[in-house]
């Protein structure tokens, strides 16, 4: 019996042994083995090291790159094309003013645009009603008072009435009419009176300093007794209300 139990321990620590000796050169090969990178880890260098990314990573990259994209040029375009990169859209229309004499804004009345009608009236007496209507293609003004003659004889056009003013310059579109009146005759002092039956109209400019292009003309009707002292005549005026009584 004693010689079988050391027999056995003998067995048992030869297998120890063994086993130890097999341990360390398993691990002296995974240490050996560790010296050396495998195929597979230089095939893949590391992310961020300026090396290019592996397959895997590359479509990853490649398929976030388009959905950014996407995304900004979604973005970039809906922005740009709706606020101050946009240009803004014509309207076709110009608000730059007509130059003097073309047919704009400042551009006066005169006898060669217009038609003179003038018309005695029999409230208030004495008193002749002044008519032009623009017969022209472009709008026109009848600028301050018109300057009139009912002679040949006389010397400088009949005096203006400075109350009759109007608020603003007297713009006459094309079929478009402006009014005066004139009185012929005041209070008797005893001058000498004339009659005419031909009313002269000259036109001033935006000054109103002088006449500017032809003059209109008309022939009343009737003649009517003229003072040339007495006679007075209002501005011109876009409604007729304004001078009916005066």
């Amino acid at each position: 019996m004693r010689t079988n139990f050391r027999i056995a321990a003998a067995a048992t620590t030869t297998l120890v042994a063994a086993l130890a000796l097999t341990a360390c050169g398993s691990g002296s090969d995974d240490a050996k083995a560790g010296d050396k990178p495998s195929a597979s880890s230089t095939a893949t260098p590391a992310t961020g090291d300026g090396q290019a990314p592996a397959a895997g990573d590359a479509a990853g990259a490649a398929q976030g790159g388009k959905g950014a994209a996407s995304g900004s040029g979604s973005g970039s375009g809906s922005g740009s094309g709706k606020h101050a990169g946009a240009p803004a859209k014509s309207t076709g229309k110009t608000t730059k003013k007509p130059s003097s004499g073309g047919g704009g804004t400042d551009t006066p009345c005169t006898g060669a645009s217009v038609k003179l009608t003038a018309t005695p009236v029999n409230r208030p007496v004495n008193h002749i009603l002044l008519t032009v209507t623009n017969t022209g293609k472009t709008m026109c003004n009848a600028y301050d008072a018109p300057a009139v003659s009912l002679s040949t004889a006389q010397q400088s056009p009949i005096a203006v009435d400075k109350e009759t003013i109007p608020q603003a310059v007297v713009s006459l579109a094309p079929g478009a009419s402006a009014y005066a009146m004139v009185r012929t005759l005041g209070e008797d002092d005893g001058s000498e009176s004339y009659n005419t039956s031909h009313v002269t109209v000259y036109f001033v400019g935006e000054a109103g300093m002088e006449s500017t292009g032809p003059a209109a003309k008309s022939t009343l009707p009737k003649s009517v007794a003229v003072v040339d002292s007495q006679a007075r005549v209002t501005y011109w005026q876009s409604d007729l209300s304004t001078i009916d009584s005066w």
